[in-house]
């Protein structure tokens, strides 16, 4: 007698390949997502022996020792953006920092829908006197699909940065993308740069952020914006106040 076929042999058979296929697919985007965070991006060390990161709250509380023993020599702490923000983990990671040997610099981001006084003003109020060693970063992007002229650009970055040299008589840093930054070169032109790009910039005594995440060498488990000086370890102690 010809022996039955269980009629749901097939449906089970066809369940196990997909829940087989859909795990397969797990597994792949975790070693892929392993890969991200183990990639190790960071320019020739010998060529760019300066190596440092950038922070805003988003990266949480840091180690800053563990990161030193990593060989990061300086950190940049996002303190306001705007008017009115500001970033939550500035004052624990300045405090912490600041015990660490790291050169310390602190940035603002540039905001075009307030006026330069008024984001003078809440840099001051909350930052105070925490500005750390290096030129005071401002960070510029196009954030927004209609840009500002080249002109606003020029005349409200400028009056930001007079109101806060006059308060802080230091340097700054003008960080950004490649475009921005060309938008505003006659701005402190004598200021050093912060390039955000994954494309080696030319010139020297600039900052080259080369990633916007990416592991740290022998560093911490988790991913860095990372940058490195563009220039001798002499000309970065020129900076550091």
């Amino acid at each position: 007698m010809r022996s039955r076929r269980v009629i749901y042999a097939d449906t089970y058979r066809h369940r196990w390949h997909r829940w087989l296929f859909i795990a397969s697919g797990i597994l792949a985007a975790l070693l892929l997502v392993g890969w991200w965070l183990q990639r190790n991006p960071r320019p020739d060390p010998a060529t760019y022996p300066i190596l440092g990161v950038r922070l805003d709250q988003t990266d949480g509380v840091q180690d800053f020792d563990r990161l030193r023993a990593s060989k990061v020599s300086f950190v940049y702490l996002k303190a306001t953006e705007g008017s009115s923000y500001f970033d939550d983990n500035f004052n624990t990671n300045f405090d912490q920092a600041a015990g660490s040997r790291l050169s310390i610099g602190v940035y603002h981001v540039f905001s075009f829908e307030t006026t330069p006084q008024a984001q003078a003003l809440q840099f001051e109020r909350k930052v105070g006197s925490n500005i750390g060693d290096l030129p005071i970063g401002i960070y510029l992007s196009y954030y927004r699909e209609e840009k500002p002229s080249a002109a606003w650009l020029t005349r409200h970055l400028t009056t930001f940065i007079t109101l806060i040299q006059q308060q802080y008589h230091r340097p700054v840093l003008l960080m950004g993308s490649p475009e921005i930054l060309k938008a505003v070169k006659t701005v402190a032109s004598h200021a050093p740069r912060w390039m955000d790009s994954d494309q080696r910039p030319t010139g020297s005594g600039n900052f080259w952020q080369y990633t916007d995440g990416a592991r740290i060498p022998n560093g911490p488990q988790a991913a860095y914006r990372a940058a490195v000086f563009m220039g001798k370890r002499s000309s970065f102690l020129r900076l550091a106040q």
